[in-house]
């Protein structure tokens, strides 16, 4: 029995002498080509072969792969070992801080980067890094200074510099956008840098420069929403009526409806003497919904009956603007239509009075008041 025993415990020796340890390099060698064809769930499946739980390169490709197929808690879990294990580590650090960041766990995410921006001054990815979890928290003022700061180290950096100029444009700061674009420009000549330009210009309200930069990128590439929308405000704005309604007519063609874009086209018409048109937007714009802009165009519409000789129309849109809108010049084109319209005067009469008694201060339109409401009570 004894010899029986002997040769099994042999033969179970031999075995485990015969069994092959999987080298970690090997492994390791293995697992990236697994991974460079996404083939995450193989590559962990080839990574728990290693009897080494404690090497950080096999527990750092772990955490990789449960990253990109999703698994955010478990990637935590791997890189937190990794970087507990070696301090220096920055790539787990930094893949450690956009989980926290995914799983909304921004008060460690912050610590984090600040560790890493203090450890390497130079790394400009680092201050991007926490500029977007600034954004992401709601503090973009704050980001501010940081994407400033990546832009500064990188100059190349066109995500930074774009989410960079959509910050100043949050808080009207055009005109700084607009040297830091001008700036950028040297660097990188891009179309959505220059796209950005036009808007930091159309918050200047340098119109011209808006349309030339617009149109110097439309010959390059075809017409987008944004550049219709940039070119048909610059257009009306310097009374170039015909072209903002061509730009207004592109948007709406391309599915956007929105009060504004109707109040363009209606406001144009309007300008170009054409007020059945502008009647027919203006109602679409009121239409389209309600929006803080209703009170103009209320009024706008009722210019454009008044211009028709539709005074009842024009009287009923100017109250409802001016019930909106409570601007006393409004109290004056009231008085103007009642005067108009109705042969009573007494409404008339009232509205000039109204208007006299208010803050509004255009000298045309009181002294016409004065003179209408004498001649009016002197006939009566």
């Amino acid at each position: 029995m004894r010899l029986v025993f002997v040769f099994f415990a042999l033969v179970a020796s031999v075995s485990v002498l015969g069994q092959v340890i999987p080298d970690n390099n090997e492994i390791l060698k293995e697992v990236d080509g697994i991974i460079n064809s996404y083939q995450f769930e193989k590559a962990l499946a080839v990574l728990e072969q290693s009897p080494d739980t404690f090497n950080t390169e096999i527990i750092q490709r772990k955490g990789y792969c449960h990253s990109r197929l999703g698994n955010y808690q478990q990637a935590i879990d791997a890189y937190e070992t990794v970087v507990k294990t070696d301090s220096t580590n920055t790539g787990a650090f930094n893949q450690l801080g956009q989980l926290y960041s995914r799983t909304g766990e921004y008060d460690l995410a912050k610590e984090l980067y600040q560790k890493l921006m203090a450890a390497d001054t130079a790394n400009s990815f680092y201050y991007k890094q926490y500029a977007s979890l600034l954004v992401q928290t709601g503090e973009g003022v704050y980001a501010i200074p940081y994407y400033l700061k990546t832009v500064e180290m990188n100059p190349h950096d066109l995500e930074a510099y774009s989410s960079l100029a959509n910050l100043l444009f949050d808080i009207e700061a055009y005109d700084m956008a607009d040297s830091i674009l001008m700036n950028a420009l040297k660097t990188i000549r891009h179309p959505q840098l220059k796209l950005l330009l036009a808007k930091a210009q159309l918050g200047e309200k340098k119109y011209k420069s808006v349309i030339n930069n617009v149109n110097e990128l439309l010959l390059y590439s075809d017409t987008t929403v944004t550049s219709a929308r940039l070119l048909g405000i610059s257009y009306f704005q310097l009374d170039k009526h015909d072209e903002a309604i061509s730009c207004m007519k592109y948007l709406v063609g391309s599915g956007a409806e929105a009060d504004w874009i109707y109040y363009y086209i209606g406001a144009s018409y309007q300008q170009l003497n054409n007020p059945d048109s502008a009647i027919a937007y203006l109602n679409k714009a009121i239409e389209a919904g309600i929006s803080n802009n209703i009170g103009t165009y209320y009024t706008q519409l009722a210019i454009s009956y008044e211009n028709t000789g539709d005074f009842k129309n024009a009287i009923h849109y100017y109250k409802a603007a001016y019930e909106n809108s409570k601007s006393d010049i409004l109290l004056y084109h009231l008085a103007r239509n009642y005067d108009q319209f109705y042969k009573d005067k007494s409404s008339a009469i009232a509205y000039y009075k109204k208007y006299l008694s208010s803050d509004d201060t255009i000298k045309v339109t009181r002294e016409y008041s004065q003179q209408r409401m004498q001649q009016l009570t002197d006939f009566r």
